[in-house]
């Protein structure tokens, strides 16, 4: 089809330019994007192409600008660098509230002193001496809740050095033997090397020992169940209880300050 301009009338001049556009071929353009990554539209496509070099000559000047910084960049000098905060005493209201609800430890401290400031009028020093009082609190039945967890960990320990010798050492598994087990003992060749001394000690300690790992393999399962569905196992619990404690003790200061200092002090990351 060839589009030829004559002189036709005015309400056939649509016509013309919608027959033109339809059997113009979709060529592809070259434009500015196919510099910067973006695969080029076809001819057609006027919206999008308008939108795409908008977006091409957006990062074209963005390069531009910072290669331009990078060339003429001021570097800080000794009075700017002396103005920087290297305590988190020297820092802003503002910084300090941003990193605390970061989760920045030291931060958070800080924001529960200046909170103790401000409730009781008190200076930098006489704030920190209060904030000991706190952290007593935070600390107070922490012995008694660690203690299952440090029975457990020194349990863990003497069962994994014990089941070495347990099951390798010809003299501890004769003892054992004759003390836990009573099986009848191999022939002296058959219990010339440890390996041999736990081939034949392995008849009585792969029971325990499978059934110890399934019943604790178990247990892992089922607090992960718990995890999922909601259930804090007793050991979050517990240090939830002893932050609300804290809260419920110092009335005074804003709760959320204080239940995020406590929370970090009973080592909680978040208190829900």
């Amino acid at each position: 089809l060839v589009c030829v301009d004559f002189a036709l009338p005015r309400g056939t001049m649509a016509l013309r330019h919608s027959l033109c556009r339809v059997a113009r071929p979709a060529v592809r353009i070259p434009s500015i994007g196919a510099y910067h990554g973006i695969p080029p539209l076809s001819s057609n496509d006027d919206a999008q192409r308008s939108a795409m070099n908008m977006q091409a000559h957006q990062m074209m000047l963005s390069r531009n600008f910072s290669a331009a910084v990078g060339m003429e960049g001021v570097k800080p000098t000794l009075d700017v660098a002396k103005e920087m905060p290297r305590e988190y005493y020297e820092m802003s209201n503002k910084l300090i509230v941003k990193l605390s609800i970061a989760g920045d430890e030291d931060a958070v401290a800080e924001r529960l002193t200046r909170e103790v400031m401000y409730v009781d009028s008190l200076d930098y020093e006489a704030a920190l001496a209060k904030l000991k009082a706190i952290d007593d609190a935070c600390n107070a039945g922490k012995t008694l809740n660690d203690l299952p967890y440090k029975a457990g960990a020194l349990t863990a320990y003497v069962a994994a050095l014990a089941s070495i010798p347990l099951c390798f050492h010809l003299d501890t598994c004769l003892w054992f033997n004759e003390g836990f087990v009573t099986t009848e003992v191999a022939e002296a060749k058959d219990l010339e090397t440890w390996l041999e001394v736990g081939s034949w000690s392995w008849t009585w300690m792969e029971p325990p020992l499978g059934q110890i790992s399934f019943f604790l393999l178990c247990l892992q399962m089922a607090r992960q169940q718990m995890v999922n569905v909601g259930i804090k196992p007793f050991g979050e619990r517990t240090r939830v209880a002893r932050v609300q404690k804290v809260v419920a003790a110092f009335p005074q200061y804003q709760s959320e300050i204080v239940e995020q200092y406590a929370g970090v002090q009973v080592g909680l990351a978040a208190v829900e």
